[in-house]
């Protein structure tokens, strides 16, 4: 009787050094903040700032060797690089965005770090094992995120939703999970793609397993009809912890369905439906929907949580490219494309989200009614907000607009006329609540109780710091966009 001796190569985890770090800062960080007693959430925000820039430093520099690792449940590649960087980034703003709210809570700053860890692992996911521990271990510290203003009944509605509606996500997932693995008999991505694409026509196994997935992945980006979590829990979660829900696990949604797409692109058509047609159908509905349903919201928040739906339709419209051409000179732009945008979209989210944090500290809500006039008392964040909206909207010279064109520049090469239709239809609506907010803010008078002309609210100075480092790149990507171009294609090509 033979056995099976597998061995363990200790080099292989050099490529892991962030994931490593990460965990090692946590550890201490724990230790941290049960020693510490006063102010420890500036501690501990801190010294994760601090442990993010090493990060960044770290998958900027010294990770370049590529390949498959652990047993090939890890892949490190171009994607890989990319989107540590970019997740390390995103926390370290959205943790400068929680401090002025948990000035003496530790908490929340170490599940932002521990649900970043996730992060970095699903970056690099290429079994689907690892790709499910990944999503957990990203969704698990936010649903703790969502509820922790405990005395907050709304924040309680918010986690208890967000659980519900994680948990049904998750068992959609592993359900669709279950049927390929049963088609394939692997549950490495490559060799899953690979026996897929040896099917003569898409059987029905394949056509349901490959829905479930996309629809478990949906939920984490907010896609129609997986979005009915989004507006809710934005609106009652604390507001800097929205401010991270917008991005970073959307975009880890998306470094997730970046795995995925291989198998995708192995639907051939069949039952009139296709890997590009499943793509561009959920791209266009949740571009539209997330729109419409913005037009109707009082609730900057609630705005804020249909806009980031629309803009999730937005990048599934670089999906959708990428699904039709799995290479080439096309999928590259598509690739370009849909990491430009997320970048972009960082910046200018992240922004307002900032901004709105800061209206509903100091004048205590987030309706539109509390940003009338907001131009006249305090013309900073009102800029500011007013940028990062117009960006939002793409409109020239910010960076909104840039991103914009290269998703519709994919898409137009791929010759997709009706989505790229539906995408500039869609882009038009969002004009109308977006500028809505800004018309309030300069065209209007405040609200008598809201009316801080004569003494103007203090901006501080780290919410000013971070207003800048926002601000800049929005302003900046839209005029000098090429060295990010460029970057995106070296690390990933």
């Amino acid at each position: 009787m033979s056995e099976t001796v597998i061995s363990f190569n200790p080099g292989d985890l050099i490529p892991f050094l962030p994931e490593l770090v990460l965990v090692g800062g946590l550890l201490i960080l724990l230790i941290v903040d049960l020693i510490i007693h006063r102010n420890k959430g500036n501690t501990i925000a801190a010294a994760g700032g601090i442990l993010l820039v090493v990060l960044t430093i770290i998958a900027l520099t010294g990770n370049e060797k590529i390949g498959a690792y652990l047993f090939n449940a890890v892949v490190q590649d171009g994607v890989t690089l990319f989107f540590r960087v970019f997740f390390a980034i995103s926390a370290l703003i959205a943790i400068g965005i929680m401090v002025s709210s948990f000035k003496k809570e530790g908490e929340p700053f170490i599940l932002v770090l521990s649900s970043v860890l996730g992060m970095f692992l699903l970056a690099g996911s290429n079994d689907l094992v690892t790709l499910f521990v990944a999503i957990e271990m990203v969704s698990i510290p936010s649903y703790v995120l969502a509820g922790y203003k405990r005395k907050d009944p709304r924040s309680g509605e918010a986690a208890l939703k967000y659980v519900i509606f994680g948990a049904f996500s998750s068992g959609l997932l592993l359900y669709g999970f279950s049927l390929l693995y049963g088609l394939t008999g692997n549950t490495g991505l490559p060799e899953m793609a690979a026996e897929l694409t040896k099917l003569s026509s898409g059987s029905p196994a394949q056509i349901v397993g490959l829905i479930l997935v996309l629809a478990g992945i949906g939920y984490k980006i907010a896609m129609v009809p997986m979005h009915f979590w989004c507006p809710d829990v934005y609106e009652g979660s604390p507001t800097p912890i929205t401010a991270f829900f917008s991005v970073l696990p959307k975009a880890a949604g998306f470094a997730a369905l970046f795995r995925l797409m291989p198998l995708f692109a192995t639907l051939k058509p069949a039952y009139g439906l296709s890997g590009v047609g499943l793509i561009t159908m959920v791209s266009a509905l949740t571009m539209t929907f997330g729109n419409l349903g913005a037009i109707w919201q009082d609730s900057v928040k609630r705005l804020l949580a249909y806009s980031s739906i629309a803009h999730a339709g937005y990048i599934l419209m670089g999906f959708a490219v990428i699904v039709s051409m799995p290479e080439g000179e096309l999928y590259n732009l598509a690739v370009t494309a849909v990491l430009f945008y997320l970048v972009v979209y960082m910046f200018m989210n992240l922004g307002a989200f900032l901004v709105v944090d800061w209206v509903e500290r100091h004048l205590g809500g987030d309706s539109i009614g509390y940003f009338k006039g907001l131009g006249k008392g305090n013309p900073l964040p009102a800029l500011a907000l007013a940028v990062f909206l117009f960006s939002l909207t793409g409109l020239p010279p910010l960076a909104g607009f840039i991103g914009k064109f290269y998703l519709f520049a994919a898409v137009v090469k791929a010759k997709m006329w009706a989505l790229a239709m539906i995408g500039i239809a869609n882009a038009v609506v969002s004009l109308f609540y977006y500028v809505r907010i800004i018309r309030d803010m300069y065209l209007h008078d405040p609200s008598p109780e809201f009316d801080n002309s004569e003494a103007p609210l203090k901006l501080g100075k780290l919410t000013a710091v971070l207003t800048l480092v926002t601000v800049v790149p929005t302003v900046i990507l839209g005029i000098w966009w090429g060295p990010l171009a460029e970057w995106i294609k070296l690390r990933i090509f």
